[in-house]
Parts: C-alpha cells; sequence; structure tokens
C-alpha cells in the first residue's frame, strides 16, 4: 500500500473572469475591534514622543505578535526634534517581492482619541496580518504601522528612504493606504496619482472593486467633480509617500466627494456632525461621539468591511490563494498516482494467489483452465497509518478473469483480465473514483520440485473522475475560499515482473525464500478542471517509474477439511528496495487566474521498508471458492498502511 506523508502535509493544507465563493463567516472586524477599543481609549493623544504613543507602540507590537507575525520597530526623528516610530509587522512570500499595506497610528493632538483618524485604519491593519499570517504568500506581505503621519508623512516617508538606502525598495510591487474609516458617509478606495500617466498602476483599485461587487458591499472612489483631484485618485495621507514610484498605490478611506468643496474634507451629511467632519477634533472624534451620532453599530459594520473586503484583496494580490489552490491539486495528483499504485499491486497479488492455486494443484499437461472472481477492497479510515489523511477511506472492487494452459510439466501459461471500480474519499471532502481494465500475461516454470520461477507482462488503463474541495481558511479561521472543482482524465501503466524462489517442505507446509524484480511504468494525462473560476487549475501530465528489488520469505499450506472442503493458508514478508522514482517527485499546475505555472514538490520518498500479505483461500467441491487477504507496509517513513481485500469466485 502506497499513503504518502507529503499527502497528509499537503492537505491539512480560493480568476480574473470570475471570483471564488468566498466565506460567509461573521468573525471579519472582531480582532480590529479589540484592537482599536485599547489604542483609542487607553492611548488618546498618540503624538510622537508621548508616553501615549509609546504605549500605543507597545500595543501595535503585541497586536502584530499575537496575529503570528515577525515585527520590528524602526526609530527617526520628527521635524520637530521629536522621537516616533514606526511599528512593522512582516509575513515573507516565497519570492523577495512584497507588498506594502500602510495605516497610521498616531493622532493629531492631546487627548484626541482618534477612533476615525485614524485608530480605525490603525486596528483594520492589525486584522489584515492576523488573517494573512499562517498563509504561505507567494509575494510577501508588511503590515507598517506608520508614526508622525499628523507631522507630514513622515514616518511613511522616512520607511520609503530606508527601502530606497538598502536597495530594496525595487521589491516593492505595490502599496496599500487605510485611514478614517467611520465617519465618511461611503466607502472609497482610490488609485494613486501616478495611474494617470500609467494606466497600468491602476490595476489594485480595478481588483479591489471588483471584490467589493462580488462581496456586495458598497465601494466608492473619487468622482473627479473637483479638477484639483483628478477622478478615481486619493490624496492626503501615507500613500502619498510612494505615489511617485512606479507602483501600484490604493487609498482606502470613508467620505463623501460629493459635498462640500468636493474634495473629501467633508465627511458626512450626518446633521449631528457639526461642518459635517470630525477630522482632529477631541470632542468628536471619539467613542461617545460617534456612537451616539452614528449608532452602536457604525464601527464594528465599518471594521467587518473593511478587513473582509482587504483580506480578500491581499489574499489575491500575495497569491496565497493560488498557491494554496495548487498544493490542494497535489493531494489529487498523489491520490491518482497512489491509487495507480495499488490497483497494480491487487493485480500482481491476484496473480499471485493464482500461482499458489497452481502449486497446491498441479493441472495435467494439456489441460486449460480458469477462475471468476468477484473481489472486494477496504482501506478503513487512517488504514492504521500513523500520517494518514484525516477522513481518507477507499473502497474499491473487481472482477477478475483468469485462464490457465499448462504447457507442459515445466511450464504453465496466464492470462488475466481486470475490470474494477475504486473510490478514495480525501481530506476535505475530495474524492477520486478510478475505473481500470487491467490485462496481464504470466507464466510459472515449477515441475514439482523445490524451485520455481514466474514472470508477467501487464498493461492497464484507467479512468479517473473526481472532485476536488478546496477550502482555505485564514489565520484567524475564517473561511476565505470554499469551492469545488469537478476533473477527469487517463492514466496507463506498464509491467514487468519476474520473481523466484525454493520452497521447502517441512511439515506439510511449503516455506521458503522469495526474490523478485519488479518494473513499473506510470503515466497521468494532463487535464483541466472545470467550472472556470479563478483558483481552477490546469493539471501537468506525469509520469514515473517503479523498480522494486524485493527479498523475502513466503509460506503456503494446504489443508482437506473435509472431501469437499480445502483450506490453503499463506503468507509473505519482505524487505524492498526502489531502484527508480518509486513515486512522483513533484507535480505542475498552471492557475487560470493568471496562466503561470507552479510547481509543488513532494517529499523524497523512502525506497526501503518492509511489506507483508497473509491470506487464506477456501474452496468448495474444487470449484467454488472465496479468499481473505491482509495487505500491510512496515518500516516506512510514511508510516504503516493496512487493507483489506477479499473475493468470491469459481474455477473450472
Amino acid at each position: 500500500m502506497m499513503n504518502f506523508r507529503m499527502r497528509a502535509a499537503l492537505a491539512a493544507l480560493a480568476c480574473s473572469v470570475c471570483g471564488p465563493t468566498w466565506g460567509q463567516d461573521t468573525g471579519f472586524g472582531d480582532f480590529a475591534m479589540e484592537t482599536l477599543r485599547p489604542l483609542t481609549i487607553d492611548f488618546p493623544g498618540r503624538t510622537s514622543g508621548s508616553a501615549a504613543f509609546a504605549g500605543a507602540s507597545d500595543l501595535m507590537e503585541q497586536r502584530f505578535t499575537l496575529g503570528g507575525l515577525a515585527v520590528t520597530r524602526e526609530d527617526f526623528t520628527t521635524r520637530a526634534n521629536r522621537p516616533s516610530q514606526n511599528v512593522i509587522g512582516t509575513i515573507a512570500g516565497a519570492s523577495q517581492d512584497l507588498i506594502l499595506v500602510g495605516a497610521h497610528f498616531d493622532a493629531a493632538t492631546a487627548r484626541l482619541q482618534g477612533v476615525d483618524d485614524n485608530g480605525s485604519g490603525a486596528a483594520v491593519l492589525t486584522e489584515l496580518a492576523a488573517h494573512l499570517s499562517g498563509l504561505d504568500l507567494e509575494t510577501g506581505l508588511v503590515f507598517n504601522a506608520f508614526g508622525a503621519e499628523e507631522t507630514g508623512l513622515e514616518g511613511s516617508n522616512f520607511y520609503r528612504r530606508q527601502l530606497q538606502a538598502s536597495g530594496e525598495i525595487a521589491n516593492l510591487k505595490g502599496m496599500i493606504n487605510i485611514d478614517s474609516l467611520v465617519t465618511g458617509d461611503f466607502m472609497y478606495a482610490h488609485a494613486g496619482t501616478n495611474y494617470l500617466a500609467d494606466p497600468a498602476l491602476k490595476s489594485y483599485w480595478t481588483r479591489v472593486h471588483a471584490i467589493a461587487n462580488e462581496l456586495g458591499i458598497d465601494l466608492r472612489s473619487n468622482p473627479g467633480l473637483n479638477p484639483d483631484y483628478p477622478i478615481d485618485t486619493g490624496c492626503c495621507s501615507d500613500g502619498a509617500s510612494f505615489e511617485s514610484l512606479d507602483i501600484p498605490v490604493l487609498w482606502l478611506e470613508s467620505t463623501n466627494w460629493d459635498i462640500g468643496d468636493l474634495d473629501g474634507y467633508t465627511q458626512t451629511t450626518n446633521p449631528l456632525i457639526p461642518g459635517g467632519a470630525t477630522w482632529h477634533d477631541p470632542v468628536e472624534d471619539n467613542w461617545a461621539f460617534l456612537e451616539a451620532a452614528f449608532g452602536n453599530e457604525r464601527i464594528p459594520d465599518r471594521l467587518e468591511a473593511y478587513s473582509r473586503l482587504l483580506t480578500y484583496l491581499l489574499v489575491r494580490l500575495s497569491g496565497a490563494d493560488l498557491a494554496a489552490s495548487a498544493r490542494s491539486g497535489a493531494t489529487i495528483s498523489l491520490g491518482m498516482a497512489d491509487q495507480l499504485m495499488r490497483q497494480n499491486e491487487a493485480f500482481q497479488a491476484a496473480v499471485d494467489r493464482a500461482a499458489l492455486r497452481l502449486l497446491a494443484v498441479r493441472p495435467a499437461v494439456g489441460e486449460v483452465g480458469g477462475s471468476a472472481f468477484v473481489e472486494g477492497l477496504w482501506r478503513p479510515k487512517g488504514a492504521f497509518d500513523a500520517d494518514a489523511v484525516p477522513g481518507e477511506e477507499e473502497l474499491g472492487g473487481r472482477i477478475a478473469l483468469r485462464g490457465d494452459y499448462q504447457y507442459s510439466a515445466l511450464l504453465g501459461l496466464g492470462a488475466d483480465l481486470h475490470v474494477s471500480r475504486s473510490r478514495d474519499d480525501l481530506a476535505e471532502g475530495s474524492d477520486l473514483d478510478a475505473t481500470t481494465v487491467a490485462l496481464g500475461l504470466d507464466l510459472l516454470l515449477s515441475d514439482g520440485t523445490p524451485p520455481w520461477l514466474a514472470a508477467s507482462l501487464s498493461g492497464a488503463y484507467t479512468r479517473f473522475d473526481g472532485t476536488r474541495d478546496f477550502l482555505l481558511r485564514s489565520g484567524l479561521g475564517a473561511t476565505l475560499v470554499d469551492e469545488s472543482f469537478d476533473f477527469d482524465t487517463d492514466a496507463t501503466t506498464l509491467g514487468a515482473r519476474v520473481e523466484g524462489g525454493y520452497d521447502f517442505s517441512v511439515a506439510g507446509i511449503a516455506t521458503g525464500p522469495v526474490a523478485g524484480l519488479s518494473y513499473v511504468h506510470y503515466r497521468i494525462d494532463e487535464f483541466r478542471e472545470g467550472g472556470g473560476r479563478r483558483t481552477a487549475l490546469d493539471y501537468d501530465a506525469q509520469s514515473f517509474d517503479s523498480l522494486e528489488g524485493e527479498l523475502g520469505w513466503r509460506v503456503r499450506g494446504h489443508y482437506a477439511l473435509s472431501d469437499t472442503i480445502v483450506l490453503s493458508p499463506y503468507g509473505r514478508i519482505g524487505f524492498v528496495r526502489d531502484f527508480a522514482d518509486g513515486r512522483p517527485g513533484s507535480a505542475g499546475f498552471v492557475a487560470l487566474a493568471d496562466g503561470s505555472a507552479r510547481t509543488v514538490s513532494f517529499a523524497a520518498p523512502d525506497r526501503s521498508f518492509g511489506r507483508a500479505s497473509f491470506g487464506a483461500e477456501l474452496a468448495f467441491d474444487e470449484a467454488a471458492s472465496t479468499f481473505v487477504e491482509i495487505g500491510t507496509r512496515f518500516a516506512h517513513d510514511d508510516g504503516e498502511a493496512t487493507s483489506l481485500s477479499f473475493g468470491l469466485g469459481v474455477t473450472f
């Protein structure tokens, strides 16, 4: 039995033309709310150099760390000669590229809670970091809580200069700025002004608005009613520090660009907000005033909406969904390889049982015989395998037809035709069905003396049909992607085998050493998943080989229990060495979303392990018979694996 550790690792592990099925969790915004309350209530007046700012810096680090990020602090001195900091949480990606997500956490004046400006943005920043933490990213993410924004974007400018000095600026692929999410009448996402010269730099804007449409979020953009602020552009926060770079910049804010001077500075038409804005006002930008003006649900609702929207955006921009989808696809690839290998083993086990019958009851020269069996296979959940994929179970059945011809006293010839059907229930609800037609020719050299030799050739065609259920959860446990893909493809198997042994007779039992060499070539054709969704995959063709040498011992018996009933127990144990691939070393995929090739590599296989089988056949009236057999693998890096096979048939 083959059941690989990498399958468990991958399973323990979502279109530019249409989006995935987003999760419906209600937990978005909770982590941000847990940041916002202490940040604004415990540390009002977070101006650079103040005790409140120092306490807020500690809190931001704690929240990033709680979210699972590596955190650093970047000290700098403001133009007013006051100490300040950027608090930076990082999630590394597979490449050196990075996307910057920023929100300032300082306040404009003493005593200012700054719930809207910008406790809200800083709080959402910590939640985004926690959601993305624990995911495998293709593009890294940097979450920067900027200091000294209110004194002229000093923290973000300092960070940009540090990137330029280190040369890391070349790795910066985009910037997202989050500022003032509560007071405004509407949610907005704007592009950087650099898109006016290069429309390609509006890509983040396009993506976030598409996601908002999928989620049913009313997300707007600067309508360009004021000529000083061109359509779809934002301004006046830390995003401006990066607009001179050749990267997409995205601004997130809540305001109302259709009122006042049409510049976004008048935030709301709410009559309870004097002047239509709460900017920098300790009397208004605080919990009590905002909840009285907008109700108790305004703040949590905005945190939830922005957290959900930006989490999904970052999942796409970082490639986390595509990387996870490829790993999910790898479980399917390995599942198909696993099934092919087990089907080949089951076919050879049937040939071995036929050889045992011929050795026990030697036919006369020229005699033609045969058998027909209906067989079943059950591999329980876990299959007694320490590293099994949770929930995995296999059920299968086959019709096995065999013909025999005793050509001479020494040589017997045989032919097999098997038609089988099997089903694997894989992790996360995925399933894999296989229909196989296998043919084989074999010979057995034995004249009744202890030495014997067997050889066989075999070939099989398999039709795979299945469903891949792809589930991606965030670092906070939110369901980000929950999709199901149908697929089908073909596979072929070609093999050759030779083995021999020497059977001693001990108290009516034949037992002795056995040695063999088996070569099998496997190929699975390329195929594409249906559905046309972002995380759907094209699978590359797979080819791999197995060349197993085996040295072991076997035992067989033949006992007449009555005139019509004969019991034939048997057993075999051996140590195996695979001199070829053993199984696939990697699998290749192309995601519909970007057309890029991704390769998932698998852990090197254990090439030396043990294999054993024990069973018995019970024959009635020399015509009908039944058998049961337990097969197992042991001393394998991937753990032990056991299955039960059984059958009922007739011989003639």
